[in-house]
């Protein structure tokens, strides 16, 4: 029967044909099948009835067939059809006998037959139009074609046969019933159905004895791999044939896209699957795109009768639908298998159709009681829902979003809360958590709902604890003016109403108590502002721990806090410091809490608590998960930076200062900026790097920022860039101005800034040793708790004015002090001027010994200065070294104490030594008080390693 030979297939390079070769792997068996019948030399009626699912190759495998036949001068005739031509009357036969394949003549025949069916049907009435043309089909179509078989051979390829019209199905089955005796071959594809699915046409099909099915299965792991070593080699066939499976499910359409995707280079956007994905959809069943959108919609989690309902269709047909998927490579357990599949069906979804498919997601987890924020999450891309129920979802959603730390999911939720307002105090409760939110991030990007939210208050439309929150906010931002005023008005409706202003409720506190609380905070923080508050002890439990009062935990402790440096109780206030850094989640964001924290911190810091406040910042990193908020970060940098300048840290002082003003900017930090501006001009200073520090002290800040406490940090840090410029009229001038603001808002605490000390340096590099004098006097008779380093650094200057052999003692007691609390700069400067002392007094020695230890405290501080003060040209070596150091040490002591401290150095207590050495414990105490003092070390800890090897 064959009259020729098939072509010769294009080359492997070939783009079509790699994809040919893709879609048709493992396809042969069907193939032969095909060309067994045409190499047959009498061959009887035959039908291939191919199945496959969507993207299987059905397409590709009849274009082979045609190809082949054309090659063996068979005639072809073909059909497509398609979902949208099923209302089409006799559109496939149409397609069949009416074809450039068939002869002119017979074209001629058939064509005004077609044309009369056609015209003279309705969709509606196609059954009762072939069942009274029947004589005329077979006769005037049908016999003619079969006539030309018996000369011919002829195959009819018809490609989804299950979209063919209903009138062209009909009379094609009365053509299959006689096809015994025609030599004609027959190859239909259709989709492949899960079991169970009526289809009538289909099973009519496999009744007849011609008819034999075949179907189409995903290709095989083994095929995967083949393909792809053939089109991208055998590397990529190792590296990817698991994952292209996994994400094809064997679909040679899907398969060949990936394939395409790899060999352009687009692994990443892979458009070509996307393309081939959709393809799939749009080519089934039209509810299998609408569940395909419901799961990409709802996620992973939904079950087939959420997705029924989204969808108005019942369980049943979608659990049908998904095995289609299933089947077809599109959906593995239920789920799509490629990551980008849902994104690709949601990016192909028309706008409104995909807000649509949101909202009724939202409000079907709405009806069935799921966590606010899985509602919310639809609702914040449904657009505008303006039912009421929708509005509290977001609100519950963000409020429990901006608590975890989470500001963006926070504005999403709350720009869509904006579109379901109804009333002007809904409008004005979700600006005023807009501003909350925007906060985290950026405190001046949040300012144009700050000034929004003054007109709220003026018309009394915001609840009286945001209210108060705005005033610390607009205070922040040096918005000084519309803070006074929403101020006032605070003050007025607690006056006029001091027990009912807040509407009562489960958790609600009385204003009075919120109000005294904000107070004593603006007397602590913003002083000009505060009002008269009442005085009184800080409130603590029964067991001594602070208690909380109403649902403003922050703000009470804040109110805590800032009585307990207003009045000066140093020991309640880092009681509730303690208390209120143990409460804290940085994993959980509260109003306040940004606040409470900064001020919780700095208690413990102007207490002289380093350690303490040290060991807080360390276990809160340690604490929390995830990443901080902007504002959050900017906050503990700022306050850790502070820590670390104190402790003589400066190089990671000046590292997180810096990342203090990263994290939130100059402007963002507001009336706040002088903190950790404050602490990077010092530790530049401090460290000799004068040109980093003068382009801070050149930075604008706000006029506002020295009616702060925080100015006063800034104020006291200018002050010593100023003295360590040689400008001590200005130095004196910041200093003198830190003492007057501390005086008359009565935070006169020289834990907040030592201001006396350092104008009483002023005044003496001017010469002026009363006024220098008459400040160290007052600071040491300074009412109040004992200030341990404010007294170190008063006992310093006073040995300036104490006889020569009074000073060794005073600066001893002073450097005992500060190594106690961990003050290293303060303690190299004490030391230096101890060394000094001994030089005076003749015994250099003892001086050098001194020195060299103030030298290295300096150089573990990075104090760049005060190490060339103490050794001026210690690059050439000329100062102490350390051989020098150890004789001139080792010197000092006697053969008892230089035996007795290498004991001690290498472990043993007093009671083994003085075993060992047939003395008393108490001798040996004796003996070591006169080591630590000839050395000038605190403890045994102390002690040089050097005097282990020296036993006299």
């Amino acid at each position: 029967m064959m009259k020729g030979m098939p072509p010769v297939a294009p080359p492997a390079g070939s783009g079509s044909y790699g994809t040919r070769r893709t879609v048709l792997m493992e396809r042969e068996e069907q193939l032969d099948r095909v060309r067994a019948w045409l190499a047959d030399p009498q061959p009887t009626g035959q039908v291939f009835l191919v199945e496959g699912t969507v993207g299987a190759g059905k397409t590709e495998f009849l274009r082979e067939v045609t190809e082949y036949a054309q090659s063996v001068e068979v005639v072809p005739l073909n059909a497509v059809c398609s979902f949208e031509e099923r209302d089409l009357p006799f559109g496939a036969l149409g397609q069949l006998f009416d074809s450039p394949a068939l002869p002119t003549e017979l074209r001629s025949r058939i064509s005004p037959v077609l044309r009369r069916l056609m015209g003279s049907t309705r969709p509606e009435s196609m059954h009762e139009t072939v069942e009274r043309n029947r004589a005329d089909i077979w006769y005037d179509l049908f016999l003619p074609v079969i006539e030309l078989a018996a000369t011919t051979p002829v195959v009819v390829c018809v490609d989804d046969v299950d979209h063919m019209d209903a009138a062209s199905q009909q009379c094609l089955l009365y053509l299959v019933r006689r096809l015994s005796s025609a030599p004609l071959l027959m190859v239909l594809t259709e989709r492949a159905e899960p079991c169970g699915t009526h289809r009538p046409f289909h099973a009519e099909l496999l009744r007849q004895s011609s008819v034999v099915s075949a179907r189409l299965t995903p290709l095989s792991p083994e095929a995967v791999r083949t393909l792809i070593g053939l089109r991208l080699g055998t590397g990529a066939a190792r590296e990817l044939s698991d994952t292209f499976l996994t994400y094809s499910g064997g679909n040679p359409l899907l398969l060949d896209a990936l394939i395409h995707d790899e060999h352009i280079g687009d692994g990443v956007r892979q458009q070509g699957y996307r393309r081939a994905l959709l393809n799939c959809l749009h080519r089934s069943e039209p509810h299998t795109l609408r569940v395909a959108r419901a799961m990409a919609v709802y996620g992973d989690d939904a079950s087939p009768e959420d997705l029924g309902t989204l969808v108005d269709t019942d369980a049943g047909t979608v659990e049908r639908t998904q095995r289609a998927m299933t089947e077809a490579g599109l959906l593995w357990a239920g789920r799509f298998r490629h990551a980008l599949a849902a994104r690709t069906v949601l990016d192909d979804l028309a706008p409104g159709d995909r807000e649509q498919l949101h909202h009724r997601a939202a409000r079907l987890l709405y009806d069935q009681g799921a966590p606010a924020a899985d509602a919310a999450h639809h609702l914040a891309e449904a657009g505008r829902v303006s039912e009421p129920w929708a509005l509290r979802v977001l609100l519950e959603a963000s409020s429990e979003a901006l608590l975890h730390g989470e500001v963006q999911r926070t504005l999403r939720y709350l720009n869509s809360a904006q579109q379901s307002c109804t009333n002007e105090r809904d409008r004005w409760e979700v600006r005023a958590r807009l501003a909350q939110a925007e906060w985290q991030l950026s405190p001046p990007a949040s300012l144009r709902h700050l000034i929004a939210l003054t007109e709220a208050v003026r018309n009394d439309q915001l609840d009286p604890h945001e209210t108060m929150l705005l005033v610390r906010q607009l205070l922040w931002l040096h918005r000084t003016q519309e803070a006074a005023e929403i101020l006032s008005l605070l003050r007025k409706r607690a006056t006029r109403s001091p027990s009912a202003a807040i509407a009562p409720g489960t958790g609600t506190p009385r204003q009075p108590a919120d109000m005294h609380d904000m107070e004593v905070w603006l007397a602590c923080t913003y002083p000009p502002l505060a009002g008269r508050a009442q005085s009184g002890p800080v409130p603590t439990g029964p067991e001594g721990a602070p208690t909380t009062r109403g649902r403003s935990f922050w703000l009470q402790s804040i109110g805590a806090l800032s009585g307990g440096l207003v009045r000066r109780r140093t020991g309640e206030t880092q009681e509730w410091a303690s208390h209120v850094l143990g409460q804290l989640d940085l994993n959980h964001n509260a109003p306040w809490a940004e606040e409470a924290t900064l001020l919780a911190l700095m208690s413990l810091v102007y207490g002289g608590r380093l350690s303490d406040a040290a060991n807080r910042c360390r276990s809160l990193d340690e604490r929390h998960t995830g990443r901080l908020s902007p504002m959050w970060q900017g906050v503990l940098d700022a306050a850790e930076a502070e820590i670390r300048l104190r402790r003589g840290d400066l190089r990671e002082a000046v590292k997180r200062g810096t990342s203090a003003l990263e994290h939130v900017s100059v402007q963002g930090w507001g009336t706040a900026v002088g903190l950790p501006l404050g602490t990077l001009i010092l530790a530049h200073t401090r460290m000799g790097e004068l040109d980093e520090a003068t382009a801070l002290v050149n930075r604008s800040i706000p006029d506002e920022m020295f009616q702060s406490r925080y100015g006063l940090h800034y104020l006291y840090a200018r002050g010593h860039y100023h003295l360590a410029m040689n400008r001590t009229r200005a130095a004196l001038g910041d200093f003198l101005s830190c003492g007057e603001l501390m005086g008359k808002w009565g935070l006169d605490l020289p834990g907040i800034v030592p201001w006396r000390s350092s104008a009483a340096e002023a005044w003496l590099l001017q010469g002026n040793r009363d006024q220098a004098k008459r400040l160290m006097k007052e600071q040491l008779t300074l009412p109040g708790p004992e200030d341990t380093v404010s007294r170190a650094l008063a006992l310093r200057l006073m040995a300036v004015f104490s006889s020569l052999g009074q000073r060794p003692r005073l600066l001893g007691e002073a450097a005992d002090l500060l190594e106690a609390d961990g003050y290293t700069y303060e303690l190299a400067r004490t030391l230096s001027d101890l060394g000094r002392a001994y030089h005076a007094l003749g015994k250099h020695r003892r001086a050098r010994v001194i020195i060299r230890r103030a030298w290295r405290v300096a150089h573990l501080c990075q104090a760049e200065p005060l190490c060339r003060e103490l050794l001026p040209d210690t690059s050439a070596e000329a100062g102490l070294t350390e051989d020098e150091e150890r004789t001139t040490a080792i010197a000092s002591l006697t053969n008892s104490e230089r035996r007795i401290a290498s004991m001690a150095v290498m472990g043993y207590t007093n009671r083994e030594i003085a075993e060992k050495l047939f003395i008393t414990p108490s001798t040996v105490e004796q003996h070591l008080t006169r080591v630590y003092r000839k050395l000038a070390v605190k403890n045994r800890q102390s002690l040089p390693g050097y005097l282990r090897t020296d036993s006299g």
